[in-house]
């Protein structure tokens, strides 16, 4: 999916199949860019497109995004149309619930399994926590994260950090696609090594290598964690400021540390 930047502060990437469209935001929805994103909407509205909206990497939402939001429900419903919210950042789903526009705008809680119960949830954030501390000490990044798989939604969430700021923490609140490192390990169950973001294929021409550019990451390698049983339990990453090339000891005790810990 390509993405295209219409505006300073938001970046759109557009699919059609079967009439339907799925629209993917990233950025902030203030005042000049929910104008942006209104005359999308319009479009899609006039070719009778069923439309979902990707909210999960807006980062900001002020008061004309929420009403931008909760006016194109309301006129796709009255068109006789379908517009969903298909996934939406806490920056969106706080102001909605604030001004009591929630419940008007058609959100898909695609649940896919159960939650985990309370005790498993603390075994697991503290496996990967721990996890991610070996990870930093043996190869000596100066900064990583570790990510737990929400089965609930089936993203993964950041459980554990070392040396991010907030901006990098915000637009990967969760992540559940493949324009990530981490995103990658987690579907293919693999370890993913890149060497240079800014050349990579995983993150070129995406808004990721915005915001990873943003916090100084010049390369990056996420390895999987799986339970015994094979089942994903999450992704621990590392990160370092500059491109370089991933030494074989480096590689080896990733993936020995990732193998260890699913015998925990």
């Amino acid at each position: 999916m390509e993405w295209s930047r219409p505006s300073e502060s938001l970046r759109l990437a557009i699919a059609r199949a079967d009439g339907r469209v799925v629209i993917r935001v990233a950025g902030e929805l203030d005042v000049s860019s929910a104008s942006v994103l209104a005359r999308t909407l319009d479009r899609a509205r006039e070719e009778r497109d069923l439309v979902a909206l990707d909210l999960s990497r807006v980062t900001f939402c002020g008061a004309a995004g929420v009403d931008l939001l909760l006016d194109a429900h309301h006129q796709a419903a009255a068109e006789g149309g379908g517009l969903t919210v298909t996934r939406a950042h806490s920056a969106v789903l706080r102001p909605l619930e604030m001004c009591g526009g929630a419940d008007g705008v058609r959100l898909v809680r695609d649940a896919r399994t159960a939650p985990l119960a309370p005790h498993e949830y603390r075994r697991r954030c503290s496996l990967l926590s721990e996890a991610l501390s070996v990870a930093l000490r043996v190869t000596g990044a100066p900064m990583g994260n570790a990510q737990l798989l929400d089965p609930a939604v089936g993203a993964l969430r950041i459980v554990a950090q070392h040396g991010f700021h907030q901006p990098f923490l915000s637009f990967f609140e969760t992540v559940d696609d493949r324009e990530t490192a981490c995103g990658v390990a987690a579907e293919d169950h693999e370890p993913v090594f890149v060497a240079d973001v800014v050349n990579s294929p995983v993150f070129l021409g995406t808004p990721a290598l915005d915001v990873l550019r943003d916090a100084d990451v010049g390369a990056v390698a996420s390895v999987p964690v799986l339970s015994r049983a094979g089942a994903l339990i999450g992704v621990v990453s590392v990160h370092y400021p500059g491109p370089l090339v991933w030494r074989e000891d480096r590689r080896r005790a990733l993936e020995g540390l990732a193998r260890a810990s699913c015998l925990i």
